[in-house]
């Protein structure tokens, strides 16, 4: 997998979501993004699940518009931005993934499909940091079940690929992650100052 990039997922990870007590039904085709590599994990992976906005209500539009300016952990469930077209990133229904579960790289008009926008990028990288963040502070609380499927992942990885993972650093470091607040704080602080840039101009 490549950062920024947009995949296929296999029908069995969503198979292996359900089996280990998350909740993940939507089986479409659908490009999932590649927003960033664990910094701690070799081989693993942070994806989100995109929904085209065409297919959305106007009045579901409405109410994720209405959750992207409230002041609390759900402006960053959702982002409105683009694919290939106009889209929807769930950031709330986020998961780690390895490339075993990788069916395809997502082909747009004959070529892999990679967001290039660095403001969106840096928007949407926020967001996830601030949903990890809280799910450092409350396992599961997701419907998909972050942490049950992190867990599973690590284990996988240390079997298959005989890799030397010490879980317990990487507790200790990766949850709740004071870098990682620092870290979201500082991304909010950036995007605030390139909204005020918007405003100027």
């Amino acid at each position: 997998m490549t950062e920024n990039g947009f995949y296929k997922i296999k029908p069995e990870f969503v198979d292996l979501i359900n089996r280990i007590g998350g909740k993940y039904l939507d089986k479409k085709s659908r490009p999932v993004f590649c927003c960033i590599k664990d910094k701690d994990i070799e081989s693993l992976y942070w994806a989100i699940p995109t929904s085209d906005y065409s297919h959305r209500s106007p009045k579901q539009i409405d109410k994720i518009k209405r959750w992207c300016t409230e002041k609390s952990i759900r402006s960053a469930y959702y982002h409105i931005g683009f694919t290939n077209r106009p889209a929807i990133y769930k950031i709330s229904n986020c998961f780690p993934i390895t490339d075993k579960y990788i069916e395809a790289t997502y082909i747009s008009q004959g070529r892999p499909l990679i967001l290039k926008n660095k403001r969106e990028i840096k928007i949407i990288r926020s967001n996830l940091h601030r949903i990890l963040f809280d799910e450092s502070i409350h396992p599961n609380k997701y419907e998909q079940h972050i942490t049950d499927i992190k867990n599973f992942l690590i284990e996988e990885i240390k079997q298959n690929q005989s890799i030397k993972i010490d879980t317990k650093n990487v507790q200790s470091e990766h949850t709740p992650f004071n870098d990682l607040l620092i870290r979201t704080v500082k991304d909010k602080m950036d995007i605030d100052k390139l909204n005020e840039q918007d405003i100027e101009r």
